[in-house]
């Protein structure tokens, strides 16, 4: 027992605290000393991959534009930078948070440098604290080139011994080179944004205008808010018109990468005669890219007359209000009607179905429009080539593949 005692002291006295530590480094002023970061254990890292489905926020200023109490504001978290040129690491010294909510006893901090999360590092646990000190330093490995292109992200949890860890909420530095000095040490005070309730999928703005000269309709798709974090949220919406319980025609957004909070400003057009109006409807869907696999729905909205969502109806019946066969065709008078929309988690089984039917038909007839002759490769049948005006019948198999030669583009179905 007592040679245990002096080996056990012998190791401890080997290894500097954190406290003194970062008391060396600010007595020095930060100059160069070596970082010792504190490493995940499996079991940690396991239990803050499955976190990290909730985990992902995108921190802006003025993101609570839409309202005030939508603001899920878990206290601040004070931070500061600096990049070591001659080790080429990033430099993170966390300071201290405060502010933390009272149910939230035992916190620690998670951080990370997206998009990768092979090397997750996190403070130690505070008992009974909702202002913690945390004083402690952390390195990346991460050339100055590639800078520009990393997004740093700090997630407070709340330690529980024997279930998951709570999250808190969550921080993240973007454009470091725009918010930070990197060649001296700059501190950051940034709030700690909570994630959404249990029923909130998330927000969209979307703006109606018709143009009676064009006959077609412009969907302006300008912000979401508080979408439903993944593991990496990148974000795009698609819209479907659909006629008579039948689709049209659809179009999408750009993506944008690693954001919950996506400002896209983009707009859509569909052309939509006048006799249409009243059987037309949009499947507005925000949907969350994957690169490899299915893309998920983060939520969606209907807009039409036969819209479940009061909103939608609302704002489909404003922006064709004073609409008639015999109006001037003089558009510069109407103005776009924006609404915001609480997005649903699903897509309402009426359009569901339709939706699901339509998914290969679609993107087939596509394809026959373009007037141009393509491969089609099927499953059990052997390939044949078709030209527009031909119609093919599909008397067995699965079409899985689309190839057309001219543009050397592939749509798989």
């Amino acid at each position: 027992m007592l040679l245990d005692s002096l080996c056990k002291k012998s190791l401890l006295s080997r290894v500097p605290s954190i406290t003194s530590f970062c008391n060396d480094m600010t007595e020095s002023k930060h100059n160069g000393l070596p970082i010792t970061p504190t490493f995940m254990d499996d079991k940690q890292a396991g239990n803050c991959q499955e976190d990290d489905e909730c985990s992902v926020k995108h921190y802006e200023s003025g993101f609570c534009e839409k309202s005030p109490d939508l603001c899920c504001v878990r206290g601040t978290l004070t931070f500061s930078l600096r990049y070591d040129f001659i080790h080429r690491v990033l430099m993170v010294h966390v300071i201290r948070a405060n502010g933390i909510p009272a149910e939230n006893s035992e916190p620690y901090v998670k951080l990370c440098l997206l998009p990768e999360r092979r090397n997750q590092y996190k403070t130690r646990i505070f008992k009974n604290c909702s202002d913690p000190e945390c004083n402690e330093m952390f390195s990346f490995d991460v050339s100055h080139a590639n800078l520009s292109s990393r997004m740093l992200q700090f997630t407070v949890y709340n330690f529980v011994r024997f279930t998951r860890h709570g999250l808190v909420g969550n921080v993240i530095l973007r454009d470091l080179f725009e918010k930070s000095e990197l060649s001296t040490w700059t501190e950051h005070t940034m709030q700690i944004i909570g994630t959404p309730g249990k029923d909130d999928f998330g927000d969209l703005l979307v703006y109606l205008s018709y143009s009676i000269a064009d006959r077609k309709l412009y969907v302006t798709v300008s912000k979401a808010y508080n979408l439903r974090p993944m593991d990496i949220t990148d974000p795009y919406v698609k819209i479907e018109q659909i006629y008579q319980r039948r689709r049209v025609k659809a179009r999408k957004t750009s993506i944008k990468r690693a954001n919950l909070n996506p400002v896209y400003h983009e707009c859509l057009e569909f052309d939509l005669p006048l006799n249409e109006i009243e059987g037309t409807d949009l499947l507005v869907r925000v949907m969350d890219w994957d690169r490899i696999g299915h893309d998920d729905l983060l939520g969606c909205c209907i807009i039409g007359n036969n819209s479940p969502m009061p909103e939608g109806r609302k704002q489909w019946m404003d922006c064709f209000r004073d609409l008639t066969i015999n109006a001037i065709c003089d558009d510069s008078d109407r103005q776009p009607v924006g609404t915001w929309y609480s997005i649903l988690d699903e897509v309402p089984e009426e359009f569901r179905k339709e939706i699901d039917q339509l998914s290969h038909k679609d993107n087939y007839e596509q394809l026959i429009e373009r007037n141009r002759k393509i491969v089609v490769e099927c499953v059990n049948v052997q390939a044949v080539e078709i030209d527009d005006a031909e119609v093919m019948r599909r008397n067995e198999g699965i079409f899985e593949m689309y190839f057309d030669y001219e543009n050397g583009s592939r749509l798989y179905i």
